[in-house]
């Protein structure tokens, strides 16, 4: 019988609850869809899930400044408000932009 523990941590792959699973003196990490990872293969994945979710936000945020633009053309007594509302979107997508530059991969090594 393999011993399980949910761990307060989500699948990379489908954002499910994640389990860790050791069965035969072996642990890996598996989700309710049977997605599995060893350690690294956790690490590694986990990774790629942060970059990629860093990279949606950032494109959210910069539509928002393009639509808070455009329909501030259409809404005039909303204009003023709007436009800045799409300058601070355009700055947070800039933050975010300068988060990624330093984003770093977990590491193994040095």
């Amino acid at each position: 019988m393999p011993d399980v523990r949910l761990i307060n941590a989500t699948c990379p792959d489908c954002r499910g609850p994640l389990s860790e699973v050791t069965e035969h003196g072996i642990r890996e990490y598996r989700c309710l869809v049977e997605h599995r990872y060893s350690d690294a293969a956790l690490l590694y994945a986990h990774s790629e899930t942060q970059e990629r979710t860093l990279w949606a936000a950032v494109l959210v945020l910069e539509e928002a400044a393009i639509l808070a633009r455009h329909v501030a053309e259409t809404i005039p007594a909303a204009a003023e408000t709007l436009v800045r509302q799409g300058k601070e979107k355009q700055q947070q997508a800039r933050v975010l932009r300068s988060l990624l530059s330093e984003l770093k991969p977990f590491s193994l090594g040095d």
